[in-house]
C-alpha cells in the first residue's frame, strides 16, 4: 500500500526544518496541510513545488501512494487533528512514517528549569465547557503540567490557574524560536502582573510546577 509521512515543520524559524523533511516533501505525491497558505509559504522558501491540499477529516485520500501530513507549526497530531488522518490511513493499510523535528512542546521543555523527568501534557484548555473541572485536575496533579494557550485566552487561563492551584512556580515560553522569543520563570502572580502590564502577543507554552 502507500506511506503517510508525518512531518514536523518549523514553529517559527524557517531554518529549523530538517534536511530529511525537505527531502520527503519533494518526493511525495501530495501534501496535506492544516492551512495551505502557511504551508505554501514554507515550500516556496525552499523552492519545493508540490500539490498542497487542506486536510479534511473523513475525506478519502487512499488513492495517493505517498502522502505528507504537516501542521501549521511543529509536529502533527500533538494538540492537532492529524491523529484522525493517521488512524484512517492506517486502517486502509498505509505505513505510517515519522519525520521528526520541531515541536513547541520539546522546545519549551529544553529551556525549562523545572524537573520534567515526569510530566503531564494536556494541550489546550477547553475553550468554554469544562474549564473548572480541567483546572481542578491540573491543581491536583502530582507532576508538572504542560499546556498550550493562544493569546486570546492566555490571561484568562493564567487567572484560572492561579485560582485553582495557588501561586505556584511557572515557566512560560512565548514565541519560541521567533525574533521576540521569551521565557518567563517565576510565580503565577508575577506572570499575571507582567502580561497585564505588557500585553499579550504570540503563542504560549505553560509549564506549571506541582
Amino acid at each position: 500500500m502507500g506511506k503517510l509521512y508525518v512531518i514536523a515543520t518549523p514553529i517559527g524559524n524557517l531554518k529549523d526544518i530538517t534536511l530529511r523533511a525537505l527531502e520527503v516533501l519533494k518526493s511525495v505525491d501530495v501534501i496535506l496541510a492544516e492551512d495551505t497558505r502557511v504551508t505554501r509559504k514554507l515550500l516556496s522558501h525552499y523552492g519545493v513545488s508540490k500539490q498542497v491540499l487542506r486536510y479534511v477529516h473523513g475525506k478519502n485520500y487512499g488513492f495517493y501512494k505517498n502522502i505528507a501530513l504537516v501542521t501549521d507549526a511543529g509536529t502533527p497530531a500533538i494538540s492537532d487533528p492529524g491523529t484522525n488522518l493517521i488512524h484512517d490511513l492506517y486502517e486502509k493499510g498505509f505505513e505510517i512514517v515519522s519525520v521528526p523535528g520541531p515541536s513547541a512542546l520539546t522546545a519549551a521543555i529544553s529551556v525549562s528549569d523545572i524537573n520534567l523527568s515526569d510530566f503531564l501534557f494536556l494541550g489546550f484548555p477547553p475553550a468554554k465547557k469544562g474549564r473548572n473541572k480541567f483546572f481542578e485536575k491540573v491543581a491536583l496533579n502530582e507532576f508538572p503540567v504542560i499546556l498550550f494557550e493562544s493569546p486570546h485566552r492566555f490571561l484568562k487561563t493564567m487567572r484560572e490557574l492561579y485560582n485553582a492551584a495557588g501561586d505556584k512556580y511557572i515557566n512560560i515560553g512565548r514565541e519560541l524560536t521567533k525574533v521576540y522569543e521569551e521565557v518567563f520563570r517565576g510565580d503565577l502572580s508575577q506572570a499575571i502582573l507582567k502580561y497585564e502590564k505588557e500585553g499579550v502577543r504570540g503563542e504560549f507554552v505553560i509549564i506549571l510546577k506541582p
